[in-house]
């Protein structure tokens, strides 16, 4: 039962003072104290207890009761549990509130465990949450693949037809998002090479690696992921430039619009940057050239026959390599093209090399 708090009582809260000013101000906030609480205004009871401490006067040990007991009531338990406690260790008296002090104490303690507990889960919720990468949905279309700039894999120039909508990752997949799949899974935790984790893109990671990847989001989420097709990366990459200068159709990538060796911002070292350092392309994708090279789920060919549009079976990539795209951040300027194709084996990592996923809707 909340018990009134008397004008009286409040008043010989005040033992000593320093300055008589100071004792007619703390006394007016007492009573504006005793005035609220008995209104059950706790918060304005909070404040003007607030007030009465900032002052240079000596208190009376029942003041840290009823200032307690306040911060109870407006739900500030661990602030109740220190002035509780400071009431209950330095009492030199006798005092009527002991036995509620002790009550209450308890109670306040339970409640500081529970809103511990209540915020690791929140923030456990907040982490699963953002293990799942942004994703930006990219129409259905029809482009031309590959080009005639010296090299036969380019070739040859065909129209591709992306039948239906999908979503691609917003940013190339993080540490973060990946080792929260290693912590759930207790999968190999890649080496960041010392130049952090967190929202950098996750690199030394293999085609493997990332396709094992996509099929625990995808069972975690109920949702479909998996690495792009060769040509739904180059239909992104290539449709999705911005018209200007340095990422126009002319494919020149200038200072300042990508990681690369060449291209990277002079404050910047010879490694990855956190996903987004870099504006992203008309479809809001980030670092699509740089940072580092893409996996995706086609088999690599030395020309085109129809393969970079589809997924390799997984079952069957002995001998065989996989189509990497972007280029990385050790690589030169000159190779941050939407035809540029590179390949690996499966089970390549490296530090340039990471992926971002791509989900059917």
């Amino acid at each position: 039962m909340k018990k009134i708090l008397q004008t009286i009582i409040i008043h010989i809260l005040l033992l000593s003072t320093t300055a008589i000013s100071a004792t007619h101000d703390a006394r007016y906030y007492l009573n504006q104290a005793t005035k609220y609480y008995n209104q059950q205004d706790y918060s304005r009871a909070e404040s003007n207890f607030q007030q009465v401490l900032k002052m240079k006067v000596s208190l009376h040990k029942d003041f840290y009761f009823f200032y307690g007991k306040t911060l109870f009531y407006n739900e500030k338990y661990q602030k109740s549990v220190d002035n509780l406690g400071i009431y209950l260790d330095t009492l030199d008296h006798k005092s009527a509130y002991i036995a509620e002090a002790k009550v209450l104490l308890k109670k306040s303690k339970r409640k500081v465990s529970q809103q511990r507990s209540e915020k690791k889960k929140k923030k456990r919720k907040k982490l699963e949450i953002s293990s799942i990468p942004d994703m930006i949905k990219i129409p259905a279309g029809t482009f031309s693949m590959g080009g005639s700039f010296g090299t036969n894999d380019q070739l040859p120039v065909h129209e591709v037809i992306i039948d239906k909508p999908f979503a691609i990752g917003k940013y190339q997949v993080t540490f973060a998002q990946f080792d929260f799949f290693v912590k759930e899974t207790q999968y190999r935790k890649p080496d960041d090479n010392a130049w952090g984790r967190g929202n950098r893109p996750v690199i030394n990671v293999s085609y493997y690696d990332a396709s094992n990847y996509a099929r625990w989001l995808s069972k975690k989420t109920g949702r479909k992921f998996r690495l792009p097709t060769e040509a739904e990366w180059e239909y992104v990459a290539k449709t999705g430039k911005e018209i200007k200068k340095t990422l126009g159709f002319k494919n020149l990538i200038g200072i300042g619009d990508a990681n690369c060796d060449g291209c990277r911002y002079f404050w910047e070292s010879d490694q990855t940057v956190p996903v987004g350092s870099y504006d992203g392309n008309k479809y809001g994708l980030h670092d699509i050239f740089g940072n580092v090279w893409e996996w995706t789920c086609s088999l690599y060919t030395r020309q085109y026959d129809g393969r970079e549009q589809v997924c390799a079976n997984g079952d069957k990539l002995e001998g065989e390599t996989m189509s990497v795209r972007g280029g990385g951040w050790n690589s030169n300027d000159r190779i941050l093209r939407y035809y540029v194709r590179l390949n690996n084996f499966p089970t390549y990592t490296g530090n340039e090399q990471g992926f971002r996923l791509v989900e059917e809707l």
